[in-house]
C-alpha cells in the first residue's frame, strides 16, 4: 500500500491543510508564516481582487486549497492520486467536516475535526481521483491552475511542464510550490533537473510563461506531538503569454 494511502498519512495531510496553530504546533514553537501552507499557497500568489471563472488545483491532497480557490473562482477542480484524500476532502465539501488523528506518541493519538474554511463555496468545487500526468481529454482550459508541493512526487514532471500551455487560457495564473526533494522514490534520478529546480522549471516554461514572482514558503508537517518535518518551498508564480506567442 503507498504511503499516500495508509491512515498515518491521511491524519498527517488532515492536520497540515486544517489544523489550527496549537494543533499543529502544541509547543509553539514556530512563527505563524509556517503555519496555514494550504491556504497560503493561494492567498499569497494569487491577486485575490480579481475573479477567475475556471482554476485546478492538481495534487489538492485533502482539499484545503480548493476551498480557499472557490473563494475566488466560479469553478474549482481538484484532482490527487490518493483515493482516500479525495475521499476526505469531498466528505468536508458535502458534510462541512470530517475527524482525524493526532499521533502523540506511541500508540496514544489526540481526535481533532478538520472543518471546512469560513468564506469556502463548496457547491464550486468537485474533487476527482485522478493522474497529473494523465489529465481528462475533455478537461478544458483553466485560468488558474495551482500545484502545490507536486513536482517532485511525479515520476516524469516534465511532461507535466509542458502539457501545462494547453491546457491553460491566455493570461491565466500558474502557481508552483515545491521543496525540491527530488529522490528515487518518486521521480526516477534521470528525471530530475539538471541543474537549479527553478532554472529547469524557467527552461520549460519560459516560451509560453512569464515568470511574476518567486519567494520563499516555510511549512511544517507535524508527525507527532514532537516531531516535525520543516520545510521551505520554493514558490513561483507565473502569466500565461498571449496567444500570439504560440507559434
Amino acid at each position: 500500500m503507498s504511503f499516500y494511502e495508509s491512515q498515518s498519512c491521511l491524519d498527517q495531510y488532515l492536520l497540515f491543510h486544517y489544523g489550527n496553530s496549537l494543533e499543529i504546533d502544541p509547543f509553539q514553537i514556530f512563527p505563524e508564516s509556517f503555519l496555514n501552507f494550504a491556504g497560503r499557497s493561494v492567498t499569497e500568489n494569487l491577486d485575490t481582487t480579481k475573479g477567475r471563472r475556471r482554476a485546478l488545483d492538481l495534487g489538492c491532497s485533502v482539499g484545503r486549497s480548493c476551498f480557499e480557490l472557490s473563494r475566488f473562482c466560479d469553478e474549482v477542480v481538484g484532482i490527487d492520486y490518493s483515493n482516500q484524500f479525495i475521499s476526505a476532502a469531498e466528505t468536508i465539501r458535502v458534510e462541512g467536516s470530517v475527524k482525524f488523528n493526532r499521533l502523540q506518541e506511541g500508540s496514544q493519538f489526540n481526535s481533532y475535526i478538520a472543518q471546512m474554511p469560513k468564506g469556502s463555496r463548496p457547491e464550486r468545487i468537485s474533487f476527482e481521483v485522478g493522474d497529473a500526468l494523465q489529465l481528462p481529454d475533455g478537461i478544458g482550459k483553466f485560468d488558474v491552475i495551482h500545484a502545490a508541493n507536486l513536482l517532485c512526487r511525479l515520476s516524469n514532471p516534465d511532461n507535466l511542464l509542458k502539457k501545462l500551455p494547453a491546457i491553460m487560457n491566455e493570461g491565466g495564473v500558474l502557481i508552483i510550490t515545491t521543496p525540491c526533494t527530488w529522490i528515487g522514490e518518486f521521480t526516477p534520478m534521470e528525471n530530475w533537473p539538471k541543474g537549479s529546480t527553478l532554472d529547469w522549471i524557467s527552461a520549460n516554461l519560459s516560451e509560453k510563461f512569464v515568470l511574476q514572482n518567486n519567494h520563499d514558503m516555510p511549512f511544517i508537517i507535524l508527525e507527532h506531538a514532537r516531531k516535525f518535518q520543516v520545510g521551505i518551498a520554493q514558490a513561483s508564480v507565473w502569466n500565461r503569454n498571449s496567444k500570439l506567442n504560440d507559434s
